[in-house]
């Protein structure tokens, strides 16, 4: 892997933002000048597109924009759904992405939602439906909302107090078409990036067996652990850091 000072583009999840990385970023830009960039993806509540028009296009689209602004290859650390995100953008401008991080991240197959893998192991892992019973839905089956109580209990249980509470509160509606995503991806363009997938074995949303089933799925990242809930970034940022860091930089932690 070359390029290390690429610039970073870090992808939030479901329900984010990038306020999700401020935690991050801070450690980020005390430890190196490797430009980073923290996007808002469309439907997110900042860009004024109503949250039922999010898709994975547009979310794609977006980031290819901030590439483009950038004009020169990135690194991409993905969150969560922000992984399928991440793996779609490396499909589509295979190029000019030189290496995808997932941090407790959706690293499917193609053509492959997270329902569906849920699906096939519910049975053996009932706790792997994550945050969905909690969900509410004030347009019904378009879009929906995570209550603060259920933000805390299942994203930031590890979390200091203050901070959980303060990022429960900035969750926002999520639309269907940018939380159920599938991605089409070949072996010629995603399957060429180097990638690194960072699991987090406290995790109550994507709980642990199911990172690692869709490590087994999607082959070949090199994993790392860390002891922390769904949001390594928010709970421990400079035990992110360290994982993080070194890969945008084309090392080995």
């Amino acid at each position: 892997m070359s390029g290390g000072d690429d610039p970073v583009i870090l992808i939030h999840g479901a329900w984010q933002g990038a306020w999700a990385w401020a935690r991050f970023v801070d450690a980020w830009r005390r430890h190196t000048a490797i430009p980073v960039h923290a996007v808002d993806l469309p439907g997110n509540g900042v860009d004024g597109l109503p949250a039922r028009d999010a898709s994975l296009e547009r979310y794609v689209a977006h980031v290819g924009d901030v590439m483009d602004r950038l004009g020169r290859p990135v690194s991409l650390v993905a969150h969560s759904g922000g992984g399928v995100v991440a793996s779609a953008v490396a499909e589509r401008w295979p190029g000019r992405v030189r290496r995808i991080a997932y941090l407790a991240g959706m690293m499917l197959p193609s053509g492959v939602g997270f329902g569906q893998v849920v699906a096939r192991m519910v049975t053996d892992h009932p706790d792997a439906t994550g945050i969905n019973p909690w969900l509410r839905w004030p347009e019904p089956g378009v879009v929906s909302v995570v209550p603060p109580e259920a933000a805390v209990a299942i994203f930031l249980h590890d979390c200091p107090p203050d901070v959980a509470i303060a990022a429960s509160r900035r969750l926002t509606p999520q639309g269907l078409g940018g939380l159920d995503l599938r991605a089409r991806l070949t072996a010629e363009r995603f399957g060429r990036i180097p990638r690194l997938y960072v699991e987090a074995t406290g995790d109550r949303s994507v709980i642990l067996p199911v990172q690692r089933r869709m490590q087994a799925l999607v082959p070949g990242a090199r994993v790392v652990s860390m002891h922390t809930g769904h949001a390594p970034q928010v709970a421990d940022p400079m035990g992110t850091l360290a994982h993080i860091l070194p890969f945008a930089q084309g090392r080995t932690a």
